[in-house]
């Protein structure tokens, strides 16, 4: 085994055959493995046509972009020999589990066509077909993704063939690929459905011991069906891939869509013949009768019975434990998934296996009577023992008197009363109505009409002259007592607790010094006094809707009643209180709440990470950030395969703010080749112009070059290759200060980037 093919170290031999070799290669530059499959040209008839169709399908490749698809990085030829880099995929191919004897589910079927079905389907887009499907191509990687190897490089297969024997890809090549017409994405799907029969059978679709044997099988016979090689395989996915091989392309899937449709219908039929009973009866019955638990029991008689000898007459009583030499059941006609069914589930061993649920009669239980504890004695001998059902089963204890026969019952004596009673008790009810309704009507009344008189009593106060009025009780004008403080009341209820007492005196005296003595009776107005605060400071007083000062602020001269105060200011809420004002003196105190800041913080692509003035916030774009106080912040959006941005934000005081950047998408790092190599036919086959050249100096030299993250292996100065696009460069050397530098690569285009590093 060579140690070196180009510029390539071989770590080991991959696979061999009689016409190409793959073996596990690094790529020096930049220290990247991949698998490298090596055609000895020398020896063909027609090199020249392999090398001109192996580069010409390799360019057409490059648009594909899938997940289940190898990529191919690249071909060349060197040396009389044929070279093609691609990914190296690390699991286990179909080949080898089919050469295990691994058999495959209905499950691993759906799971493995599906994601060879998406690769086949992303190639059809960009009308591009894979001329040599077979299993060694299909990789499985541990995780369960499927990666389907040869794309771009599939005509190698096709047109070399083999010198000598039977070549592996001839059992799967479609019959137009056999008779040299053009093939289209229904080649591979044909190739497809060969695989998917060897995987649910465990033989070649089309086998023989020439080629001449395979292409005649595979243009003119049909083989065997599926589900009649396996018995416990499913008829309609034995259906799909017979299909999926069918001799004429029109007949077949016509895309890889369809075929998993019809998939996903077969797994969803397996799933649902096996769980029911009666898909199970057959099996049930067959093992019960062996164990002695199918059978039907008759009704106890009290006396023990024989267990029965053949299991055409199960119509003496089971016991739990049946004979050994019963005879073993039938093999069940139902179908199950080939992974799940068990070899054999007519033995004994199969009774064991069998659930609670599986069962579709409970075995017959043994009567016994249990008298139950009653104080009556004489119902407890007349009371007859609770039935028993078939199976020793206690039936269910029914009411005596059923609840339609009452219904009924009830309705019938309902319209025997005489008409007269339905008459009076509408009647009566109506008469109650109209005495709770008068009652109501008198409570409101009267409560209107104290509440007039007490109006009226006051109104002379303010309009009638002609009345008495006297000042209020001396408590309240007796200066040696302390003066009452304002209150603060609730909006609602409000106590009815009037400001000044007005009391009207009896019209003893003549008419004339009625009027003297109300002249000198009358009661100077005593007015309130009230001093507002806010918290914060500062915020403007309204006082029953007129803005009068700022807190705190005291009031004066205002008149005893119900009064409204509210306080505002810029940055927070407004507040409001409703007070009750009392002659002398008060005061109030209004909260004001902050009206916190909102920011709103989105980008283009979302999901990037948000950093706020130096701090990860843990948060991903969209998010809504609150402050609690106005001011300036920096925000920072960074995600991994793009360009960070940084924007500056003015946050004002109830006022939402927003920064929404824009992530520029950093080029790939994938294809990072050193300028000037000698192997130039690889990757591209020597073209360059499709890339663009990246220069980096340093003074001193020897400084680490870092591109998007990813340290290259070479120091300063270095030349190198990069796809266009935008790249972050580092630059560190241990004793100088880093370098950052963002750069923008043109196609064909030359960057170059000289530094003086500054020691710290």
């Amino acid at each position: 085994m060579p140690t070196k093919i180009g510029r390539f170290d071989i770590l080991g031999q991959l696979a061999r055959s009689s016409f190409a070799t793959v073996y596990k290669a690094q790529d020096p530059e930049t220290q990247q493995t991949l698998a490298l499959k090596v055609v000895a040209l020398n020896n063909l008839p027609d090199r020249d046509d392999l090398v001109k169709a192996v580069f010409e399908e390799a360019d057409r490749s490059k648009p594909l972009n899938s997940h289940n698809i190898a990529v191919l990085y690249g071909v060349g030829d060197e040396d009389g020999q044929l070279l093609a880099g691609a990914e190296y995929v690390q699991g286990n191919s179909v080949a080898t589990t089919l050469a295990r004897k691994d058999s495959f589910s209905i499950w691993d079927l759906q799971d493995i066509a599906r994601q060879i079905c998406h690769a086949l389907d992303h190639a059809q887009v960009h009308k591009i077909v894979h001329h040599s499907l077979e299993p060694a191509k299909v990789m499985v990687q541990w995780d369960g993704l499927v990666k389907v190897l040869g794309f771009g490089v599939s005509s190698m297969n096709a047109l070399a063939g083999a010198p000598t024997g039977v070549p592996e890809i001839l059992h799967y090549v479609s019959p137009e690929q056999l008779r040299g017409e053009a093939c289209d994405h229904r080649s591979a799907l044909f190739s497809l459905g060969a695989i998917l029969y060897e995987m649910a059978t465990e033989r070649k679709a089309f086998a023989g011991d020439t080629a001449e044997q395979i292409r005649a099988a595979i243009l003119d016979s049909l083989p065997p069906l599926p589900h009649r090689l396996k018995a416990n395989l499913n008829p309609s996915l034995s259906a799909l891939i017979m299909k999926a091989i069918s001799k004429s392309p029109e007949n077949r899937f016509q895309s890889g869509q369809e075929l998993v449709r019809e998939l996903e219908h077969c797994k969803a039929t397996v799933t649902k013949v096996a769980p029911p009973a009666p898909a199970v009866k057959p099996k049930t019955q067959a093992v019960g009768a062996a164990a002695g638990i199918g059978a039907k029991p008759a009704v106890p008689t009290g006396k023990p019975t024989a267990p029965p000898k053949p299991p055409a007459q199960p119509q003496a009583k089971a016991s739990a434990a049946a004979p050994a030499t019963a005879t073993p059941a039938t093999k069940p006609t139902y179908r199950v998934d080939p992974l799940v069914a068990d070899d054999d589930d007519a033995g004994p061993a199969a009774d064991s296996k069998k659930t609670f649920s599986d069962l579709e009669e409970l075995p017959p239980l043994k009567e016994i009577f249990v008298p139950s504890i009653s104080p009556d004695a004489e119902s407890e001998e007349t009371a007859p023992p609770p039935p028993l059902v078939a199976g020793g089963k206690k039936a269910v204890e029914k009411p005596s008197i059923q609840i339609r026969e009452v219904a009924q019952k009830a309705i019938a004596e309902m319209r025997q009363l005489p008409p007269k009673l339905y008459i009076y008790g509408i009647g009566g009810a109506v008469l109650l109505i109209a005495v709770i309704v008068g009652a109501m009507s008198m409570h409101n009344y009267l409560e209107d009409r104290d509440s007039g008189g007490a109006k009226t009593a006051a109104a002379p106060v303010h309009a009638t002259p002609a009345k008495q009025i006297v000042p209020p009780p001396a408590p309240a004008l007796n200066p040696a007592a302390p003066q009452p403080q304002a209150e603060v009341a609730p909006p609602a209820p409000q106590p009815e607790v009037p400001t000044l007492t007005v009391e009207e005196q009896p019209q003893s005296a003549p008419a004339k010094s009625n009027r003297q003595g109300r002249t000198k009776g009358r009661a100077a107005p005593v007015l309130a006094q009230l001093t507002v605060s806010s918290v914060p400071a500062g915020a403007q007083i309204t006082f029953d809707g007129s803005p009068l000062c700022q807190s705190p602020c005291t009031l004066t001269d205002i008149a005893p009643g119900q009064h409204v105060v509210a306080a505002s200011k810029a940055g927070f809420s407004p507040a409001s209180r409703t007070i009750t004002v009392r002659p002398g003196t008060g005061s109030v105190a209004l909260q004001l709440n902050s009206v916190s800041t909102t920011l709103m913080v989105a980008s283009n692509p979302p999901g990037g990470v948000i950093v706020i003035d130096g701090r990860d916030t843990g948060r991903l774009t969209p998010t809504l950030f609150s402050f609690d106080k106005a001011g300036t912040h920096t925000v920072l959006v960074r995600r991994t395969g793009f360009l960070e941005e940084t924007s500056t934000v003015n946050v004002q005081s109830g006022q939402p703010g927003n920064v929404n950047v824009t992530l520029k998408r950093l080029g790939s790092t994938d294809e990072i080749h050193g300028a000037g190599g000698k192997f130039k036919k690889v990757f591209g086959r020597g073209s360059a112009s499709s890339m663009g050249t990246v220069s980096v100096k340093t003074q001193p030299k020897g400084a680490q070059i870092m591109i998007n993250g990813r340290v290259l292996d070479k120091t300063a100065p270095y030349d190198f290759y990069l796809n266009p696009g935008t790249y972050v460069i580092d630059i560190t050397m241990p004793g100088y200060r880093n370098l950052h530098r963002v750069i923008n690569v043109e196609e064909g285009e030359k960057v170059a980037i000289e530094e003086i590093l500054s020691q710290q």
